[in-house]
């Protein structure tokens, strides 16, 4: 069964995460914990915790879900704090913590630092779903990338946000680069890219299977690079209707004309 996911409890929580993604979350949270045999979650900035609720819905008994992110603390370099001072000035650990509650019982492991801190607090080859979504600068993503390949599973999944902002040409200069190595993408949305540093093509199927029996979401097969990706779409729009033309008498067609 489906995990339950509480969309509107997720709704009230700010923050950027389309329903687009949050089916897809889903979907592969399920799909690791089944395929994988469980492992642990972790996510890599958590801004007020909109996805980090929806990764929780999913995490089992035996499993550990840690998140990291600099909160109110100073970054590491200038770059780095000029960026949280433009766009997460109101984020605090204890704003996070109170989202996450309005969803869950138990918070995760939070952890307060940089995000290539990480694999000191979290198990190395024993996760199988991993969120980046911290700092946007391209050598913290690059370490970001690292450590996912550090805490992951063989086949286990990894998933990055902004991977095509105009504000963020950092991420992808960092995902893409890594697409030359191990790094497998599979599938993307508007806002999000999926990948594996391990076999892509059990992902691939699952979200085409579930592309297929949709009656919601489209997609497009893409081939990158020599490898098979598919983008999730929103439903095509409906044509407009045309309004009926007012009666006209003959002396008004003849003079339009």
């Amino acid at each position: 069964m489906p995990t339950d996911i509480p969309f509107q409890q997720l709704e009230d929580i700010p923050g950027w995460f389309r329903r687009m993604d949050m089916e897809l979350f889903r979907l592969l949270l399920d799909g690791t914990g089944e395929r994988l045999g469980g492992g642990d979650l972790a996510e890599l900035g958590v801004y007020l915790g909109k996805s980090a609720a929806l990764m929780g819905c999913a995490l089992q008994p035996d499993e550990t879900f840690t998140v990291i992110d600099l909160f109110s603390a100073q970054a590491p370099s200038a770059d780095n704090q000029s960026e949280n001072d433009e766009q997460y000035a109101d984020l605090s650990q204890q704003a996070f913590e109170g989202y996450y509650r309005t969803v869950h019982e138990t918070l995760p492991v939070v952890v307060q630092g940089p995000s290539q801190t990480i694999t000191e607090h979290a198990g190395h080859g024993t996760h199988r779903f991993v969120h980046i979504d911290a700092s946007h600068l391209y050598e913290h993503v690059v370490a970001d990338i690292a450590c996912a390949r550090t805490l992951l599973k063989p086949d286990g999944v990894v998933v990055f946000d902004d991977y095509r902002s105009m504000h963020t040409p950092g991420v992808a200069a960092a995902v893409w680069r890594e697409t030359a190595g191990d790094l497998s993408p599979f599938a993307v949305t508007p806002n999000k890219l999926y990948a594996t540093f391990g076999d892509p093509v059990p992902w691939l199927t699952l979200v085409k299977d579930w592309l297929a029996a949709s009656t919601y979401w489209r997609s497009e097969i893409q081939q990158v690079a020599g490898r098979e990706l598919v983008r999730v779409k929103r439903p095509a729009p409906k044509p407009a209707v045309a309004e009926a033309e007012p009666q006209r008498g003959w002396l008004a067609r003849l003079t339009r004309r």
